[in-house]
């Protein structure tokens, strides 16, 4: 249940890809880290919802993690910052910050084609 990215570069250095990998046909597993029931959380799950509907539809499973009742899994998962998705499946893992309320972005970082977003 994590939401930091891991790069894997050993110096720590982020990693920047100018264009998204292919993108995978497979099932997606996302993880939305929230708190609460507060507007940005609200949001960042309505805007996760539509996208999996219009560009996931029967290929997705979104895992909910509020971190006021599981404050571990967010540790575990090096998120400090909510709402904040995960993409776990397929990798490499992904962490997008915010309420996802830019769809393009949104869809580049899970390596989605952006097309009509």
């Amino acid at each position: 249940m994590s939401h930091a990215s891991s790069n894997g570069n050993s110096n720590g250095a982020a990693r920047i890809r100018t264009k998204p990998k292919k993108a995978v046909r497979g099932q997606y597993h996302l993880r939305l880290f929230v708190v609460g029931h507060g507007p940005n959380s609200k949001q960042a799950l309505d805007n996760l919802l539509c996208l999996c509907q219009k560009h996931l539809e029967g290929r997705h499973t979104i895992e909910t993690v509020d971190v006021t009742k599981d404050f571990a899994a967010a540790t575990r998962d090096n998120i400090l910052i909510t709402p904040a998705l995960v993409l776990v499946k397929p990798g490499p893992r992904v962490v997008v910050l915010g309420n996802l309320s830019d769809p393009k972005k949104v869809l580049f970082a899970l390596r989605l084609p952006v097309g009509d977003a």
